[in-house]
């Protein structure tokens, strides 16, 4: 692991001191020359940043992932998408005082990567490069939150969803051959509270490799609800300081689906799915109209960066961009 003083030698400047890095900041590489690299976690929160490995991988420069703090439940401070964006700007240029900047995000890490860039221009601070992979409209996350958030059925989607997405980080994690067993809805209806479906939710897990005991996995699940209830809000519409001043790249999954066939992975009913399983980032198309676009042949919003074929564009992108100057 870098500390900051060791970043900044790489940047080319200097550092006084020696401290270890922010415990938010996840050092996805051991490239150690170049300006670094910042990527900002998904709504899955820090099970989400394993997922940007394979941009990481590809990178002549240090890689930073930006997961949450780890957070007291009861006391939960960092309310707001630009509260939260505003402490990961301040975290960023601590690591690196003066840039230049290159940011990206996957779903819910777009909104945040697009803030920290227009909160680091209105700084006035230089942006070189913010690439987004599948955005999710603010409105679409509002409704997927609240759907979730008013019935059984929603609470118990969540569960599935958490543990079957523990499953897939943990066998990225571990460089796993074979392939994930998930556990479908099937497996766990018909349990009508809450302990007794999370009991055979948990059987079935550690049956298929899980490795969090059910407190861990409880801690996640709450970390991770709180975190999306946290950044919910009606709408985002900031427009960029100075949008021709950076390069932008816009991917986007051709389907359009968000869930497609894992809905059954996640949603314990498909009517969860609501007005968001289509047409779920038409303000991202309009909003980062001047971003150079991309399309990628993907199942669906979930399943993206697990495709290594859909992700190739992105990742010969994070190539290019990121050599040492």
């Amino acid at each position: 692991m870098y500390s900051i003083n060791e970043t900044k030698s790489h940047c080319g400047q200097s550092a006084a001191i020696h401290r270890p890095l922010p415990t938010e900041i996840v050092p996805m590489n051991q490239t150690g020359s170049g300006q670094p690299i910042f990527w900002i976690h998904a709504a899955a929160g820090g099970s989400s940043v394993g997922q940007y490995q394979r941009f990481a991988d590809v990178s002549q420069r240090p890689f930073y992932a930006i997961k949450p703090p780890t957070i007291d439940i009861a006391q939960y401070w960092l309310w707001g998408l630009e509260a939260r964006a505003c402490y990961y700007t301040a975290l960023i240029i601590s690591i690196d005082p003066h840039g230049p900047y290159d940011l990206g995000g996957y779903s819910m890490g777009c909104t945040l990567a697009y803030e920290v860039a227009r909160q680091l221009l209105a700084l006035g601070r230089k942006v070189q490069s913010l690439v987004l992979i599948d955005p999710t409209d603010m409105a679409c996350v509002q409704q997927w939150a609240q759907a979730h958030d008013s019935s059984l059925v929603g609470l118990q989607s969540l569960l599935l969803r958490t543990l079957n997405f523990s499953l897939l980080s943990d066998s990225w994690d571990t460089g796993q051959d074979s392939p994930v067993v998930f556990i479908h809805r099937d497996d766990v209806m018909g349990y009508n509270s809450i302990d007794t479906f999370m009991e055979r939710l948990m059987e079935l897990g550690h049956q298929r490799g899980l490795k969090l005991s059910r407190e861990q996995f409880m801690f996640r699940v709450i970390q991770d609800r709180q975190l999306l209830n946290s950044l919910v809000c009606e709408g985002y519409n900031q427009p960029l300081p100075a949008p021709n001043d950076l390069n932008g790249f816009l991917f986007i999954n051709r389907s359009g689906a968000m869930q497609g066939a894992c809905a059954p992975y996640i949603l314990m009913d498909d009517s969860l799915a609501g007005a968001v399983e289509k047409h779920y980032n038409a303000e991202w198309l309009t909003q980062c109209s001047a971003f150079k676009h991309y399309e990628l042949e993907t199942t669906s919003h979930f399943m993206l960066l697990f495709e290594s074929h859909a992700l190739l564009p992105c990742v010969r992108l994070c190539e290019t961009l990121y050599r040492v100057s």
